[in-house]
Parts: C-alpha cells; sequence; structure tokens
C-alpha cells in the first residue's frame, strides 16, 4: 500500500468516528436526502423478509423493487419525489393495507346505539341492538332471537372497547349462537406469519440440507430453514351437541370497538357461508393481519403488512359483505341497505383459493459487473446486509457502533464510493462494523481485493508482541536480495512512509473484520500490515540496538508472498506436525493433527494409539473434515453428554421484542470403538481456531478432562452465513450463538483455554512451536 492509500484508510477511520459525534447536529438537504433513503432502506428489508407477498415464490422480487424506485429518490432529493417513489414501491405489493398513512389522518366515526333495541322490520324481519354493555346483566339468548322472525340482524356496535364486558357479551350470548348454527367444531382466524430459524445462506441456489439425517431420522442442523408459522392460541368454538339450525338468516353488524372474539367468531361464520356481515367504519386490521409502522419524514407513517389472517379452510382473509359510515347516513338507510342482504344468496366469498404453500427465501443473485455497481445497486448491497444482520445477527449486542443509527453514515460512504477503491474500503468498513470475524469480504473472481488494487505485500512478515511490531520473517525474494539483505530477524518496524507504526494498525480498525484482539491481530499481520498494490515502493523504516535505518521495498504479488512465507528456513523446525498426522512420538505420548484427518479413519487412529496414556490433540488450523471435532469426541466419550448449546434467533415478526431464541443442544453419544476412552488428553489452540475450528475444540473439551494449552482463538463461530454484495463481493455473519454448558459464550471470547502461552520475539524469529514446547513440558513434569 502506497502512503496515499494509507492516508485514505486513516481519514475513513476520522470520518467514521465524528460522524457519530455530529449525529445530533443540524443537516444540510442533501444530508435530509441521505436520511429518506435511510428510511427507504429499512422499510424495504421490512418489506424483503416480512411481507406475506414477498415470501411466496415470484409473487415479488424484492431487489427489482427497490432498484426500481430507488434510482429516484437518489436523483431527486426532494421530499416529494421520496413520496411519490414510496408509495409507488408500497402498491407495488398488491395489498391494499400496506401503504403510506398521514400522521394527521383520523379514522372515521360510526353511529352507535349502546341501548338495547328490539324491532320489527318490513317482511317479517327483526332488527335487534346488542351492545356489549347490556352484557353487564345476565342475557337470555333464546329470548332475544325469539322464534317468530327468519331473517334477523344483530347490531354488535358499541361505541369504546371494554375486553371484561366485551368477553362476557361472547361467552354468553355469541358463542352460544354460533354453537347452534354450525355442525362441526369452527376453528376461527389466526395469523401466519413467515418464521426464520436463523437465516439461510444468501447465495444457495435453493434450500439444501447440509448433511444427511442420523440413524435415528434427525437432520443436524446447520441448514436454518424458513417456512410458515401459524400464530394460534387454540381459538376454536364446538358446535352444539343437539345442532339446532333454525334456519334463521343473520346478518351482523360490527365495529371496530366490538370485542375480537365476537368479531373472528363472526367472520369464521361468514367464511362457512352462514351470515350476512356488515362493519359500520374502518374493518378492524387484525382481521387482515399485523402490521408493522415506520415513521417517515415526521409526517407519514409508512403502514407495512408481517402476517396474514388464514382461516380453517385455508382461506387467506375473509371480507365483510357490506361497509358503510353510520355516521354519514340515517339509521333508515342503514338498516335498508343491510336489509337489502338477505335477497343475496348466502355463499363463500367468490375470490376465495385454498393456499397449500411454503415462504422461500430466493437466493441474492446480483448481476456481475466489470465495472462500478451503480449507486442504486451500491445502496442495495448496504440495506441487505444492514437488514440481515439487524434482524438475524444473534450476537448485535457485541456490536461496538448503534446499529439502528449507524445506516445514515454508511448511506453517504456508499453514495460517494463513486471508484472500485472507494467501494471496495466501504465495503471493508461495513463488514468490519458488526465485530464478528466471520464477516470476511472477498471477491468471488479475485479473492481478498479488486483486481490491481491492494493486491500485494511486502516480502517481510511481522508480528506484535508485547505492543511493538517485529519483523519475522524475511521472504527468500530472489530480485530484491540486497534490499532485503539490509533487514535483520527482530528489527522494529518504525514506520511504512513516515507513517508511524500505530497510525497504520489506528487505520485497520475499522477495516478489518474481528471479534477480537487476536482475530484482528491474525489478519493485520498476515496479509494487511504491508498491503498495497503489487509493484509498488515503500520505505521501511525499522530500528535495531538503537539504529534507525530506512529501506526501500517493492510490493510483491500475495500468492507469491505467501508462497516464500512457506519457504522461509526455521531454526527450531520440530516436525511433529508433519506427515504422518497421527503418531507415537516419544515416550509413548500420542499425536494427532486434527485439522489434517478424516472421520473415516478414527478406527485407524484409535488403533495407532491404543498403548498411549496421554495424547496430544493439534486441533489448530481450520478442519479438512467438518464433522471430525464430534466424531473424535465420540471416541473419547465414555458418557452421553451435552458439550454446549446453540441459540438460534427464531423471526416471526420486524418488531424484535416479539421474536424468541431456539435452543439446540449438542449432545455426544459414546462411540462402541473403546482405545481412545479414558486417557488424558491434550488440546493446542490459537488463533487460527475459527468457526467449526473452535467447535472441535468445544466439542473435545465436553468430553474429556482435557488440559488446553495455547493462545486466544478468533471468537466467530455458529455457521457462517453469506451475503453478497454487487460487483462480486461477498461476506458472512455468525448465524447462531454457542454457548458452553455454563453459558459461557463462544463469540468474542474464544474457547476457554486452562495454560495461555504468550508469543516472544526469540520464539516466532527461530520458528519455534511455544505451544507445542508447553505441552510436552507440561506432560514431562507429571511423567
Amino acid at each position: 500500500m502506497n502512503k496515499f492509500h494509507l492516508k485514505i484508510i486513516l481519514a475513513a477511520t476520522f470520518i467514521f468516528c465524528t460522524s457519530r459525534a455530529l449525529s445530533q447536529t443540524s443537516v444540510s438537504s442533501k444530508d435530509e436526502n441521505v436520511g429518506r433513503i435511510t428510511e427507504l432502506g429499512k422499510i424495504w428489508g421490512v418489506i424483503k423478509y416480512f411481507h406475506p407477498n414477498s415470501g411466496k415464490g415470484n409473487m415479488i422480487d424484492s431487489d427489482s423493487l427497490f432498484l426500481h424506485f430507488v434510482t429516484s429518490v437518489i436523483n431527486d432529493g426532494s421530499e416529494e419525489s421520496f413520496v411519490t417513489n414510496l408509495k409507488g414501491m408500497l402498491a407495488s405489493l398488491n395489498d391494499l393495507h400496506t401503504k403510506l398513512i398521514p400522521i394527521a389522518e383520523t379514522s372515521t366515526k360510526s353511529s352507535v346505539f349502546p341501548q338495547y333495541e328490539r324491532k320489527a322490520l318490513k317482511g317479517n324481519k327483526l332488527y335487534i341492538s346488542l351492545p356489549q354493555n347490556i352484557f353487564s346483566k345476565e342475557i337470555s339468548m333464546d329470548t332475544v332471537i325469539g322464534n317468530d322472525c327468519r331473517e334477523i340482524i344483530l347490531d354488535f356496535r358499541c361505541n369504546e372497547i371494554n375486553n371484561d364486558i366485551g368477553l362476557r357479551q361472547y361467552n354468553s350470548f355469541v358463542a352460544p349462537l354460533i354453537a347452534k348454527l354450525i355442525n362441526s367444531t369452527m376453528i376461527l382466524p389466526t395469523e401466519r406469519t413467515v418464521c426464520y430459524k436463523g437465516m439461510m445462506r444468501q447465495d444457495f441456489p435453493y434450500s439444501i440440507n447440509l448433511f444427511d439425517p442420523d440413524k435415528n431420522g434427525n437432520m443436524p442442523h446447520y441448514q436454518v430453514n424458513t417456512g410458515l408459522k401459524n400464530i394460534s392460541e387454540g381459538s376454536y368454538l364446538f358446535a352444539n351437541s343437539e345442532y339446532n339450525n333454525t334456519n334463521i338468516k343473520f346478518s351482523f353488524v360490527l365495529n371496530k370497538f366490538v370485542n375480537v372474539n365476537t368479531v373472528k367468531a363472526i367472520m369464521a361464520l361468514k367464511n362457512r357461508g352462514l351470515c350476512y356481515v356488515t362493519f359500520d367504519g374502518d374493518v378492524p386490521e387484525y382481521l387482515y393481519g399485523s402490521f408493522y409502522d415506520i415513521e417517515v419524514c415526521n409526517k407519514y407513517i409508512a403502514r407495512i403488512k408481517s402476517s396474514e389472517v388464514i382461516y380453517e379452510d385455508g382461506t387467506l382473509g375473509s371480507k365483510p359483505d357490506l361497509i358503510l359510515e353510520g355516521g354519514r347516513i340515517s339509521q333508515k338507510e342503514f338498516i335498508e341497505n343491510i336489509t337489502a342482504l338477505f335477497s343475496k344468496p348466502l355463499k363463500e366469498n367468490d375470490n376465495k383459493h385454498i393456499e397449500n404453500t411454503v415462504y422461500i427465501q430466493k437466493p441474492v443473485k446480483y448481476l456481475s459487473e466489470n465495472t462500478l455497481p451503480s449507486a442504486s445497486l451500491r445502496l442495495l448491497g448496504l440495506f441487505n446486509f444492514w437488514n440481515a444482520i439487524h434482524f438475524f445477527s444473534p450476537d448485535k449486542n457485541l456490536i461496538s457502533v448503534d446499529w439502528d443509527n449507524v445506516l445514515p453514515y454508511f448511506v453517504a460512504k456508499f453514495l460517494n464510493a463513486d471508484t472500485q477503491e472507494k467501494y471496495f474500503l466501504a465495503l471493508m468498513e461495513l463488514t468490519a462494523s458488526i465485530n464478528d470475524g466471520h464477516a470476511i469480504m472477498f471477491n468471488t473472481k479475485t479473492g481478498r481485493t479488486p483486481k490491481n488494487y491492494m493486491d500485494g505485500n511486502l516480502p517481510i512478515a511481522c508480528d506484535i508482541i508485547k505492543g511493538k511490531v517485529y519483523i519475522t520473517s524475511i521472504m527468500p525474494d530472489k530480485l530484491q536480495q540486497d534490499a532485503l539483505a539490509q533487514f535483520h530477524y527482530g528489527d522494529e518496524i518504525v514506520s511504512i512512509d513516515n507513517i508511524p507504526v500505530k497510525d497504520i494498525i489506528k487505520g485497520w480498525e475499522k477495516l478489518l473484520v474481528a471479534s477480537n484482539t487476536s482475530g484482528f491481530n491474525r489478519e493485520l499481520y498476515a496479509t494487511w500490515f504491508t498491503a498495497g498494490n503489487t509493484g509498488s515502493t515503500a520505505t521501511v523504516r525499522v530500528v535495531n540496538k538503537g539504529k534507525q535505518k530506512s529501506i526501500h521495498l517493492n510490493r510483491i504479488d500475495r500468492n507469491e508472498y505467501y508462497s516464500l512465507w512457506g519457504r522461509v528456513p526455521r531454526k527450531y523446525a520440530s516436525g511433529i506436525s508433519d506427515p504422518p498426522y497421527y503418531k507415537i512420538i516419544k515416550d509413548n505420548i500420542g499425536y494427532i493433527r486434527l485439522n489434517k484427518v478424516l472421520s473415516q479413519e478414527l478406527d485407524t487412529i484409535a488403533y495407532t494409539l491404543k498403548s498411549c496414556d496421554k495424547i496430544i490433540i493439534d486441533a489448530r488450523g481450520y478442519p479438512k473434515d467438518s464433522r471430525i471435532g464430534t466424531h473424535f469426541a465420540s471416541y473419547i466419550a465414555t458418557k452421553k453428554d451435552t458439550v454446549a448449546y446453540d441459540v438460534f434467533p427464531f423471526i416471526t415478526s420486524p418488531d424484535l421484542s416479539k421474536n424468541q431464541e431456539l435452543i439446540e443442544y449438542a449432545v455426544i453419544e459414546p462411540h462402541h470403538n473403546n482405545y481412545l476412552k479414558n486417557k488424558k488428553y491434550y488440546i493446542l489452540v490459537d488463533e487460527g481456531n475459527q468457526s467449526q475450528g473452535e467447535w472441535n475444540i468445544i466439542a473435545l473439551q465436553g468430553v474429556t478432562n482435557a488440559v488446553t494449552i495455547g493462545r486466544t482463538t478468533a471468537g466467530a463461530n455458529g455457521m457462517a452465513v453469506s451475503i453478497p454484495f454487487p460487483g462480486d463481493y461477498m461476506s458472512f455473519f455468525s448465524g447462531f450463538a454457542e454457548y458452553y454448558p455454563d453459558h459461557t459464550p463462544n463469540q468474542k471470547l474464544g474457547v476457554k483455554i486452562d495454560v495461555i502461552v504468550e508469543k516472544t520475539l526469540k520464539g516466532a524469529i527461530e520458528g519455534q512451536d511455544e505451544i507445542l514446547n508447553r505441552a510436552m513440558a507440561i506432560i514431562n513434569s507429571k511423567l
């Protein structure tokens, strides 16, 4: 990286910090448009994940919906343009109840009759007003209904909600009446909502199971699922055992103040084609589903449907026969309209359709672009990531920034990312902001960086030891032998291109993904500390024994950098970790390098190590067999035991206060092979352990009193959920939270370690395996 790039990184860090401090100050018109675009992105996130029509196959393509309207908002920052486009986006959902509502809007008034009235109408019809207040006394249903009329209007309208009296009205009158009109148990309408057990990878082409069922038919939990959830509280009505359908036609009159049980039961009765229903004024929204409100421009409410109402036969919603506004017409005209319904045959809704469907989450597919993605596409990627973390991250509480309020900052940054380099840095900063080591961001075509940008490194490697950065590897780069000969192992790096080391580190703090300091240091010193464009020149200033000197070096391609690093000669390479990856070393001590073996080798491994009383499990690195930790633990286990539990977000609503968590326990059952049981184990760990590599350690710790030796692991566990970005970029986040049985989290803290082994300068320079050495010293002290 040249000096210019370092300055960009440092400037980005400064802007990020100051933007939060200045968030309460006045804003310009440009800032106002950023705020509007932010609101659009949050509203879109609710639509994408929770509106019923978004989850049903091809009904709505939420990504295309966003792109269709956001461009106009970007180009025209006026409030009028924003409101017009937002209305258009909501209207595209084909849902009359998802809409923009002026905050000042008031609902229409209905005329209500709180007194009891029983009045004969023309044509041998009967009108009865039964407001809930009269049910403070006992009412006889048979006396009220009588037997003298075949067509009866029952008017339940009232002028306020009173749960106690309304429930009495339902239990003493409505429920018994309906029980006489039905011949079988009637299930009342209930909500149906999308539900998420965690979140699926967004790059999966379709929902697949990663593993086959086990011997008991149970599916491993690594594939999270979406589906339907009926939010039912067991609401139903039994038919009267004597089934007494009197052949009377009933027409019910309701308003929004009528008790919810009465309204739902009458609408269920109408759904069976057994009555007429008229609403005076607004139909209660709960008959259509649940809604989530977002305030817009301090003038409107964006009301978004987040669930739908399903009836016992699969019908989605049931409309009243009439919607009148009693306050705007006379009582006589009101009754005449309702009476006219009796001339129509009772029938079910014309638009009735049976649904047998599941919600699906479609894969996110951004068209590959050789050029910089447009501003609209960049924002789509930003909002997709932000909403995914907002709704589905189980570790959102660990994010160091205020996730709810940080979005305007990133909207401005992504709008201004008008070059590939700025866009790349914006993506790095966004993914790093969630403090999750899983969120490593890369380009699916070019690797960790865009083509020809920060794709090289100086042919030296460094380590931070006791707060200072030292050269611990000098690559055998034949083209720069003279320059490299001026470095010495153990040189302290003071600056690169006159930028002090502490400022370089600070510049990367907002750009590198990590759950903890151990993970950050791994990322920084393995890849990014000397990064820059391949072929660029840097001036490295070092100090050794009090003397400073500056040396010019050229950056080499990163792949060549890694290759040369692996060929750096070491003074004390032990060879123990080399093939074969399971063996008996001196004094009958067993050794297995866990990340290099496969589950099908375990019987052979067990037989090879059966005579060892002490076995070193070198768990460092990422395993090539994702199930090796679980299977190996079963060979060690002497009894069935819970070694950890996983917490999945169980999301059914955009209102996070209404959501839940699901807990799954990780249980290890003993394998019948006994060769590896009842031995003393020593587990080696370091910052290279992450995700599956950390789970392996937790599983092994749970089945044996092992001594765990090493350095803090990366603290990023729980299935990496993929998040694509336009421009061929990809990132991830931890999809569930993993805990030890004593409730200690793995995220951020890493695995539990009994013996901490600090890295030393001497050990790093000489290539000593200090963790293995400590393990051998502990074993030998106990021989």
